[in-house]
């Protein structure tokens, strides 16, 4: 049987948890990233949401950091050493992070120790070492919610090897997940560098709401509007659109799409009307629609007040 380990930003819910763990026969990890706002330093999974952006809204900074490459390798050494014949690790964007970099050299560095194989990336010919005993660290492309549906394709195969599952894991985060999300304003993105100085400038001078998407691990625009009910209608347009993208992939067919709403602080009738909107216009499109919180991680970038929409096809 094989462990996984995820990064803090896969923010799971009870339910979640419960399926992934069961698949797991309970060799689940996680391993924090870390949020500092001004000069107080938090582990990612044990702040409040709603703490980080009532501190951003007050004007506090936050800043991230990606786990220490000892802190992955103690998790894979934990899960070998309580029987885990393989280990699977997801991380959130390389292209937002340097959580997979990391991940990635602490897969080498246990696999140094114990003799075994790991691979981040496929070899020369396409073939991965230590397939049938080894540790994989799958670059989820997407952050979040995403990378959620992606652990649920890892736990689909987790009984058919590091390989097997690892495969499932990687053609999920390539095809089947598509993350859009409108932010309350473009301030946070710039201050983390996801955008530019003048892109930020020429949205607050016009009024622009931006539709932003996760486009191969990087936060790319989507769309443009007007209003924030139409942001929020074109989120869902967008993730409409790309569900019907992925339906034309081999093997697609018979796949079911799952859709979670997302928002940093609340997800009940506290909510924004952003939330709120985009949830409505998420629940009229598809049968399974859940909500979820985003990771204080991901929340010190695209600030308070966004919210979104990720849809995947799942088994």
């Amino acid at each position: 049987m094989i462990g996984l380990i995820l990064d803090s930003t896969v923010r799971l819910c009870d339910s979640d948890r419960e399926v992934i763990a069961e698949a797991f026969a309970g060799r689940v990890r996680t391993v924090d990233l870390t949020v500092t706002i001004d000069d107080d330093e938090f582990r990612d999974s044990q702040l409040d949401p709603s703490e980080l952006c009532s501190r951003m809204r007050g004007g506090s900074t936050a800043r991230t950091s990606m786990p220490a490459v000892e802190d992955f390798a103690a998790a894979i050494r934990e899960l070998l050493d309580d029987g885990a014949d393989g280990v699977i690790i997801i991380t959130l964007s390389a292209e937002m992070s340097g959580t997979y970099k990391a991940a990635t050299a602490a897969a080498a560095q246990v696999a140094q120790e114990r003799g075994i194989e790991a691979d981040g990336d496929a070899g020369a010919e396409g073939v991965r070492p230590g397939e049938a005993v080894g540790i994989r660290v799958i670059d989820s492309r997407t952050a979040s919610a995403g990378s959620v549906g992606i652990a649920h394709w890892a736990a689909a195969y987790a009984q058919q090897g590091v390989a097997v599952c690892g495969d499932a894991a990687e053609k999920a985060a390539a095809q089947y997940s598509a993350t859009f999300f409108v932010p309350e304003t473009l301030e946070y993105l710039h201050r983390g560098g996801r955008i530019g100085g003048a892109a930020a400038l020429f949205g607050r001078a016009l009024k622009i709401v931006p539709v932003l998407q996760v486009d191969e691990g990087r936060v790319e625009p989507a769309a443009r509007v007007r209003t924030t009910a139409k942001a929020a209608r074109r989120a869902v347009d967008e993730a409409v659109a790309a569900v019907d993208a992925m339906r034309t992939l081999d093997g697609a067919e018979n796949l079911r799409v799952q859709a979670t709403v997302m928002h940093p602080e609340a997800t009940d009738g506290e909510a924004s009307t952003l939330f709120r909107a985009i949830l409505e216009a998420a629940q009229a499109q598809w049968d399974d629609v859940d909500t979820a919180v985003l990771s204080t991680v991901v929340t010190a970038h695209v600030g308070p007040g966004a919210a979104g929409v990720e849809v995947r096809l799942v088994p």
